[in-house]
């Protein structure tokens, strides 16, 4: 019995002269796609636009003049939720209803920017919100007509939020929705 405690003291002073220290957590390297830019006209709605090629255009449902589609980009695990809404004199509820989802994330939110958009050309105005922080939807818009059209959009991804290693990522696809944006049609 003695032999064994001098034998372990032995091993604990002069078993280890490396200190081990755990390694910091990584992330992947991330590969995003070269942008191919396509012309999306989802059947049963009344606008087209274009955007990257990556993006699926998942059908939800189709309900008399409203319609919901997603843009699915599997390879990132992103999602972009697009709800259109036919306006009939009640524009500015539906742009109040689109500002109060966005701010329902200011719980979790550092910080929310707007920025407004307007093309004459298209007759489309809008508003993009980018949302900071440990938020389910990093980015998130509005666009409208006024009188016959509202469309919104909200960015998620179907993975735990994180910013740091969601940012490039987020930033990529912004680039996206901009182009949405910019370059939506109505169809009357």
């Amino acid at each position: 019995m003695k032999y064994i405690y001098i034998i372990m003291s032995t091993l604990i002073l002069f078993g280890c002269k490396e200190r081990f220290s755990p390694k910091p957590n990584g992330y992947l390297r991330i590969h995003l796609e070269p942008k191919t830019q396509t012309i999306f006209n989802p059947i049963q709605c009344p606008f087209d636009f274009n955007a990257p090629s990556y993006w699926e255009i998942q059908k939800k449902s189709f309900e008399g003049h409203n319609c919901w589609i997603d843009l699915d980009y599997s390879n990132q695990k992103a999602t972009i939720h697009l709800t259109y809404k036919r306006v009939s004199n009640n524009v500015f509820k539906l742009i109040e209803e689109s500002r109060g989802m966005v701010y329902k994330h200011t719980l979790k939110a550092d910080e929310i920017t707007e920025k407004r958009y307007q093309n004459n050309t298209n007759n489309t105005y809008g508003t993009l919100y980018d949302i900071y922080g440990e938020t389910a939807s990093s980015v998130q818009f509005h666009i409208t007509d006024s009188t016959n059209h509202f469309l919104r959009g909200a960015l998620y991804f179907s993975v735990t939020p994180n910013q740091d290693s969601l940012r490039p990522i987020i930033n990529y696809l912004r680039e996206d929705i901009i182009q949405i944006m910019e370059t939506l049609e109505w169809k009357d």
